[in-house]
């Protein structure tokens, strides 16, 4: 359903173009009744009808009724020419409503069965349109009712070729609902146009007693192009034909019975293009698809290999990290019984602790690898920050980085496997000096903020002074593989993101600028425990 701003721009552009394209195609003697083999404005209402549905009926009567007063003088009586008009609006309105509702076209054409609905029902519709359209002026005694068999043919035919050449041409042209709304048709190469107008030039030659036999030829540049260049080029290639046959046949001044003949197989031709145009960009995206599939599942191939290599990793590290807590513990007994610098003992603590944390990031990582779930329990957010800070503290002075902690107490604990989130954290925090330092940046900073969200959870900032995230990478940030780093993997923040998303959170880029970087955490927070009786 298009936008106010897009009737406004659709309503504009109908009241632009309707009258003088009336006016200059209507090859027959004023005044006259538009009853022509020839109506290219017919594709005209078609297509606003298809994009505006019944909002843009009251606009095509009124728009019809002046064309007729203004470019034609309509002979007949003002009854046939209002009712003549509402047959019109209600025949092809009738028809864009059940496009639009019942049988949902996608307007962009898109597929061979969405130009089979088009023209099935409008081709319908105008069978139905022609006859009553004819029949009224047969009633009001413009016209003799023997004839109106050939007199409906005639104008059944200027509607469908109008709509066949000029209504899909329109639609690919203008999308209310596509961004940007407005886009080219593929236009024809130089050699392909230089074929076209060579064809044009073949089929008007006089060869025998002045009669068109090479009409075929122009189906040659036609399926050139349509397999060339798709439906796109294909609904520009049959109305530039349209316009060059209808040229040629005035240029020459050949007699309506002529227009008929050829209009017949300019209609044959016109749906030509529309199938095989649709034919050929159908299979062209069913094709880009299967390569953006073949693509994801080779990444997920190359993501599967990486995670049996990090498993088989984290087996074989594990021996080692027992060993070394194992010497340690070791050397503290001996230590113990001699006379040893508290300092000595300190340190060798904090080995321990560290390698009892590798074990425990070693055996999280092997959980989150094998699809295990997190072990969730209440941990306090500042708890949580203070140790992440500790481990990347060392990294930041290194890189003459400061870090920064911002956080509004009090704070509800989150519920989390500590482990998993404190990675997380590190792996943001870590990522943000990397930037900073590769960039060098004159403000070095990194603020970790924390803050209670009011749908029952806490939202963790980290916040950058590095140059932003580039255009190219945003929407490849958690795609695996993608990355900016020469040593990296890519597999950081997809990992990242499954951890947060497993513990029923999200992470995301909220903000991004050459000034900076700010990705954002959002954790549930622990439920509160029911207070004792």
């Amino acid at each position: 359903m298009p936008t106010g701003r897009d009737m406004l721009v659709l309503s504009l552009a109908f009241l632009a173009a309707y009258l003088p394209i009336d006016w200059l195609t209507f090859i027959h003697a004023r005044p006259s009744l538009n009853i022509t083999p020839w109506n290219p404005p017919a594709g005209l209402y078609v297509a606003l009808l298809l994009w505006t549905g019944v909002r843009g009926a009251p606009m095509v009567f009124a728009m019809l009724v002046l064309a007729d007063l203004v470019v034609r003088g309509h002979p007949a009586s003002t009854a046939s020419l209002l009712l003549s008009n509402l047959v019109i609006v209600a025949g092809y309105g009738g028809a864009a409503q059940i496009l639009r509702r019942r049988v949902s076209i996608d307007l962009a054409l898109n597929r061979v069965r969405d130009v089979g609905r088009l023209v099935g029902v409008t081709f319908l519709s105008a069978a139905v349109v022609a006859p009553a359209f004819v029949g009224v002026f047969v009633l009001d005694g413009a016209l003799a009712a023997a004839d109106l068999p050939m007199l409906a043919f005639q104008y059944w035919l200027g509607d469908v070729i109008g709509i066949a050449v000029v209504t899909p041409f329109l639609l690919l042209l203008y999308g209310p609902e596509r961004t940007p709304a407005w886009s080219l048709p593929t236009v024809p190469s130089a050699v392909q146009t230089a074929a076209i107008t060579a064809a044009l030039v073949i089929v008007f030659l006089p060869i025998g007693n002045d009669q068109f036999n090479l009409f075929y030829v122009l189906f040659l540049p036609l399926v050139w192009v349509a397999v060339s260049h798709g439906l796109s080029g294909a609904v520009l290639a049959a109305l530039t034909i349209q316009i060059g046959l209808i040229a040629g046949l005035q240029v020459i001044g050949f007699p309506l019975h002529a227009v008929v003949y050829h209009q017949t197989l300019m209609l044959a031709l016109a749906i030509t293009a529309l199938f095989l145009g649709a034919l050929v960009s159908e299979r062209r995206e069913v094709e880009a698809r299967l390569r953006e599939h073949e693509a994801e599942l080779a990444h997920a191939a190359r993501l599967a290999v990486t995670g049996e290599m990090a498993s088989a990793l984290a087996h074989e590290l594990n021996q080692p990290l027992l060993a070394a807590i194992s010497y340690a513990r070791a050397a503290q007994r001996v230590l113990d019984s001699s006379d040893t610098p508290p300092r000595a003992q300190d340190l060798i603590d904090k080995a321990v602790r560290q390698a009892e944390r590798a074990g425990e990031v070693i055996r999280g990582l092997r959980t989150f690898l094998r699809k295990g779930t997190p072990q969730l329990a209440p941990e306090p957010a500042a708890d949580v920050v203070r140790e992440t800070l500790a481990l990347v503290r060392a990294d930041a002075s290194y890189n003459r980085v400061v870090l920064r902690v911002d956080m509004a107490e009090p704070l509800p604990p989150v519920l989390c496997d500590r482990v998993q989130i404190e990675q997380v954290l590190l792996n943001l925090v870590h990522n943000s000096i990397e930037a900073i330092a590769a960039a060098g940046s004159p403000v070095r900073e990194v603020i970790l903020r924390v803050r209670a969200e009011a749908h029952d959870g806490l939202i963790f900032d980290v916040e950058d002074t590095g140059p932003g995230v580039a255009a190219d990478m945003v929407e490849r940030l958690y795609s695996p593989f993608a990355t900016t780093k020469s040593a990296g993997m890519g597999l950081g923040l997809p990992i990242c993101r499954s951890i947060v998303e497993g513990h029923g959170g999200w992470l995301r880029l909220a903000r991004t600028s050459a000034a900076g970087s700010v990705f954002q955490v959002f954790l549930p927070a622990a439920p509160e425990s029911p207070s004792a009786p």
